[in-house]
């Protein structure tokens, strides 16, 4: 079974397929344009996988936080497939998709940022231990002054292949996050 990952909570568009080991994922920066690529793209990585739609089993599509339209773009486009094809759903949050290639087992703690249009911030604090994702501060809106100074992520993209390793962890079907 192929996991499709589908993340359009910031000006990234981040999309993948996986399944094991194999796989790709694609991230590209269209700011406001997600609706006008993302099934020529899609179509193109099914076509560089080797793999046919109806092969998607399973989707993890990034929650957000992220405006209200950029969310809605990723769960209706995923939520079709997932319909059209039988597919389960899982959500899981776009700041810890930023930020999971960086954390080290054990390691310090990282706050991923996402800035708003109006010059604020979405930003969350996480970990790794024991292989799994530790929410040590939620995702909450934020001004300047209150940044933590150090272990800072700033506008890092949703990573499609994070959203695939932390499928174990999502939830089945999805809840946006409009903060």
């Amino acid at each position: 079974m192929w996991t499709l990952t589908l993340d359009t909570a910031t000006p990234y568009l981040s999309l993948g397929v996986f399944h094991g080991d194999r796989g790709l994922g694609r991230v590209v920066r269209l700011g406001r344009k997600h609706e006008e690529a993302l099934f020529a793209l899609l179509d193109e990585l099914l076509v560089e996988v080797g793999i046919e739609r109806e092969e998607i089993g399973a989707l993890v599509l990034g929650e957000g936080p992220g405006s209200y339209t950029g969310l809605r773009i990723a769960l209706a486009a995923g939520l079709g497939i997932a319909l059209a094809h039988g597919a389960k759903v899982f959500g899981a949050g776009s700041l810890l998709a930023a930020c999971w290639p960086f954390l080290e087992e054990g390691g310090p703690p990282l706050t991923a940022l996402f800035t708003t249009r109006n010059g604020l911030y979405y930003g969350a604090t996480y970990a790794r231990r024991e292989g799994k994702p530790l929410t040590l501060k939620p995702p909450k809106k934020l001004t300047a002054s209150e940044l933590p100074q150090e272990g800072l992520l700033l506008d890092a993209p949703p990573d499609p292949r994070a959203l695939y390793e932390l499928l174990p962890f999502a939830r089945e079907g999805v809840e946006p996050l409009y903060l």
